[in-house]
């Protein structure tokens, strides 16, 4: 299965490891889109440089727009989301919260996994059926 590389995001550092409400998965922004179609999961980091995900550990953005050179920071515990003018420039930090009760990244060998989401189904609502005699 060939996977396609994500390039309009990087993943640059996890800052404080480990460290109760600093904690904090920092990502650039390299192009301007939608976070709309993009999450955070958790993986347990493999021999060849793969992840393997953990299961219910899936953080997703939610809808905005931010442009390239932009920066997300996502706080693995609680807090309040905000957005900060980075000075002399037209560019933005965007503050983020997973929160999560406790720190998640303290284990080097578990690993923040950027994925975007190409396509999805969302099952119908449901029909009359006839009632079976």
């Amino acid at each position: 299965m060939i996977v396609g590389l994500i390039q309009e995001l990087s993943i640059v550092e996890v800052y404080d490891r480990g460290v109760p409400n600093r904690e904090c998965i920092a990502i650039a922004v390299n192009e301007t889109l939608n976070l709309g179609q993009y999450g955070i999961m958790l993986g347990v980091r493999g021999p060849t440089g793969y992840a393997f995900p953990i299961k219910d550990n899936l953080f997703w953005f939610g809808d905005g727009i931010v442009n390239s050179n932009d920066w997300l920071f996502l706080y693995t515990g609680a807090g309040n989301p905000k957005s900060n003018q980075i000075p002399n420039t037209q560019h933005y930090t965007y503050t983020l919260h997973w929160g999560r009760r406790t720190t998640i990244l303290s284990n080097h060998e578990i690993v923040p996994i950027l994925f975007r989401v190409d396509a999805v189904l969302v099952q119908a609502p449901p029909v009359a059926l006839p009632s079976p005699t």
